[in-house]
């Protein structure tokens, strides 16, 4: 065995040699606290060691648990709050470890985690050249769907509200129906996310998009509600052509609202669901023409709600030709993507009574990113997250 420090570089590299005798270390594992006896090898050139026995448990130069712990642990705090994980891992693999623990293992190996989440995204997002081509998809897709969304995180006091911006996508022969439902069933999709700042979130998004595929699509279809920088985006970096459509149910509810606000509730209802299904067979100029009607019969505040209104669907309303769109058998709708939002974020960070700083949130999403796109186990393998 060569030492692989001094082999960098170097056309040879001294052989190590076992230490005269075995050096005791205590590691904590899933059966309990443990002490035990290893060789440890040593370079006699650089004087860097390594036990074989540490390796094999995953534990670094310092670590207190072995990789079969932390990744343990870290499935808890990834789906419930440090607390509850304390106590779930004590009822049901009798672990004993403090909420504090449980924290600090979701900071360290999600930190590790989003190292390696942010290197697979940096290969898929690269443009490509002849000398290096772009990173192929994980699986094709002949017609793609992307939905973005963004929902808030509680955060303690003197920190804003934190956004966290998620993504998610799949292909649409994906999508099949699903007895008893009208809501149809994704049978396979990939997730991303981000919680700091738009830019770094659409890099992330485009990372996605060619992971799916969308580069060799036949189609791509992405579904929002009206956030100007998520059309921006989309129009920047999806394929030219791609169907671009706004969050049909998010319309409607500002079809309802300004129609309630306007008429009453009652009689605000029923315009307001008259308008939605005029605004579903595409008939968008028959809309407009209404509201401008009560434009110009209106004073006030209830005038520039009007107005306000106007410009939302002119703004919007090359993405809501919704009768095309759902005979060629698209999405009208971001249920997808609020799925996402509720499971994959508020389930975890929304729990009652709970408040984060936001430099904590990064690491757990990563896990909950792991576990989403059915990843944990390769990315829990040692040698990937000594990498990272």
């Amino acid at each position: 065995m060569v030492c692989a420090k001094c082999a960098e570089g170097a056309p040879s590299a001294p052989a190590m040699r076992p230490g005269p005798r075995p050096k005791t270390r205590q590691a904590r594992t899933l059966h309990g606290e443990v002490g035990f006896a290893r060789t440890v090898w040593e370079c006699p050139q650089c004087r860097s060691s390594r036990a074989m026995v540490d390796e094999e448990l995953g534990l670094g130069p310092h670590a207190a648990w072995t990789a079969r712990a932390r990744k343990k642990v870290a499935w808890e705090v990834a789906q419930t709050s440090f607390d509850q994980a304390r106590r779930n891992l004590e009822h049901q693999a009798e672990l004993q470890v403090s909420a504090a623990e449980c924290a600090r293992v979701a900071q360290e190996e999600g930190g590790l985690l989003a190292g390696l989440q942010r290197r697979r995204e940096r290969a898929w997002a690269a443009p490509g050249d002849p000398q290096s081509p772009a990173a192929g998809p994980e699986y094709p897709s002949e017609r793609l769907v992307l939905q973005a969304d963004a929902t808030a995180v509680l955060t303690v006091a003197g920190e804003e509200h934190k956004m966290v911006w998620c993504a998610t996508g799949f292909a649409l022969e994906d999508r099949q129906s699903k007895q008893g439902s009208e809501r149809p069933l994704i049978v396979r999709r990939r997730y991303a996310a981000h919680g700091g700042d738009f830019d770094d979130f659409g890099e992330r998004m485009k990372a996605l998009a060619n992971r799916l595929g969308a580069r060799r699509a036949q189609k791509v279809a992405f579904v929002a509600d009206g956030a100007p920088c998520l059309w921006r985006w989309a129009a920047e970096n999806l394929p030219h052509g791609s169907e671009l459509i706004q969050d049909y149910w998010h319309v409607c509810e500002h079809l309802h609202g300004v129609a309630r606000e306007l008429y009453g509730e009652e009689e605000g209802r029923r315009r307001g669901e008259a308008w939605a299904r005029t605004l579903r067979d595409s008939r968008v100029q028959e809309v407009l023409d209404a509201l401008r009607h009560e434009h110009r019969r209106r004073r006030g505040r209830l005038r520039e709600r009007v107005e306000e209104e106007i410009r939302y669907l002119e703004a919007g309303r090359g993405r809501m030709d919704y009768a095309r769109l759902e005979r060629e058998g698209w999405p009208i709708g971001s249920g997808a993507i609020e799925g996402t939002c509720k499971h994959l974020v508020k389930q975890r960070f929304n729990l009652t009574g709970a408040r984060w700083r936001r430099r904590n949130i990064e690491p757990v999403l990563a896990l909950r990113l792991s576990m989403f796109n059915e990843e944990w186990e390769q990315d829990w393998r040692a040698d990937q997250l000594r990498a990272a």
